[in-house]
């Protein structure tokens, strides 16, 4: 009887352990260190760039999604993507981006929401959450831009992800 006790408890503590593993993922050349307990991932390809985790079984819940807007030609921002969400957070130039779209995305992105600076080496990293959703932009002076978004991590719990970039 005690080795039944004892191997059902190995067993739990196993599954308990590996359900809440992180895996390291590598996006857009950088980085990422993920919760591991996703249920499903979905790619969108084609120019769009975007890779989307969810973690649970209800559909368009619980998601993480990564987005690389390096070379985003879907909007007409006036400069490089990454000088533009630049100027959203910052305001640091007047490069010729599109103040009527910077000021839209600071709308958006910016008012009424919490933001804070983060930064990793010669990355610039934002955060933008509200109750609903939450937002990363990974900024390089390099003229990279990726953004990550989710329905349900929190500010602490999207740091972590972004700690090792």
């Amino acid at each position: 009887m005690p080795k039944l006790g004892i191997s059902i408890a190995l067993l739990l503590f196993s599954i308990n352990t590996f359900a809440k593993t992180d895996i390291e993922l590598v996006y857009s050349g950088l980085r990422f260190k993920i919760p591991g307990n996703f249920s499903v991932i979905g790619d969108t390809g084609g120019s769009q760039n975007i890779l989307i985790f969810r973690y649970g079984d209800e559909l368009g819940k619980r998601f993480l999604a990564f987005s690389d807007m390096t070379d985003d030609e879907t909007l007409d921002y006036g400069c490089p993507a990454s000088s533009f969400f630049m100027n959203v957070f910052f305001g640091t130039d007047d490069s010729g981006c599109d103040q009527d779209s910077i000021n839209i995305m600071q709308e958006y992105f910016v008012e009424g929401r919490e933001v804070e600076k983060w930064s990793e080496n010669e990355l610039s990293v934002v955060y933008s959450g509200n109750r609903e959703k939450s937002y990363v932009f990974i900024i390089g002076d390099n003229g990279k831009l990726v953004k990550l978004d989710s329905d349900f991590l929190e500010k602490e719990s999207l740091k972590k992800i972004v700690s090792g970039i």
